[in-house]
């Protein structure tokens, strides 16, 4: 059986997936549903959610895109104690390690922008959306949905597929929050 953190996420990635590829990082707190009905019932009303709810409800929050590396910008934020877990949506395009040593035997620079055209239009090139998320206890769950080529999409799930990611994504709840 799924726990209710995997269910977020892949509940997270098809809403995401919904409007397509090519897409920003996004990222959403998740919430209790029960507590968050208790808290703030007309936005649980808004959201279609009743006392009965149970698991995690994901809110979306906005997303500051300055060119900041993910590492950078998620080392920048602190959640409250109402939100239980986080989950970020990010996308990146992939080659298989001897399409890219063939790039680089090409002479070309990996940090540089003709080695990015040269990738992008690789016919090797698949196209990874990672959805990872994290309680507050340390849970974690990924989901890899990967872009196989005319139409042809395969998953994979399990809890450490990025595990880089999610540590910086648990850090998040290390960060002290200022309160007024």
């Amino acid at each position: 059986m799924s726990s209710a953190l995997t269910l977020a996420v892949h509940e997270i990635e098809t809403f995401v997936a919904g409007d397509g590829w090519d897409q920003p990082a996004r990222m959403f707190a998740l919430a209790l549903a029960p507590e968050l009905v208790a808290a703030e019932p007309d936005l649980a009303e808004e959201l279609g959610i009743d006392a009965s709810a149970e698991g995690y409800v994901p809110i979306e929050q906005e997303w500051i895109d300055d060119d900041r590396p993910l590492d950078d910008a998620l080392a920048m934020i602190g959640w409250p104690d109402e939100v239980h877990g986080c989950v970020v949506a990010i996308e990146r395009m992939v080659l298989p390690d001897e399409a890219e040593a063939e790039l680089v035997a090409q002479g070309m620079d990996p940090t540089s922008s003709e080695f990015a055209q040269e990738a992008m239009d690789h016919p090797q090139r698949r196209d990874v959306r990672m959805v990872i998320g994290v309680l507050r206890d340390g849970e974690r769950s990924c989901r890899l949905r990967v872009q196989q080529g005319e139409g042809v999409e395969t998953f994979t799930d399990g809890p450490d597929l990025v595990p880089g990611l999610a540590n910086a994504l648990a850090a998040t709840f290390e960060t002290e929050i200022e309160t007024e």
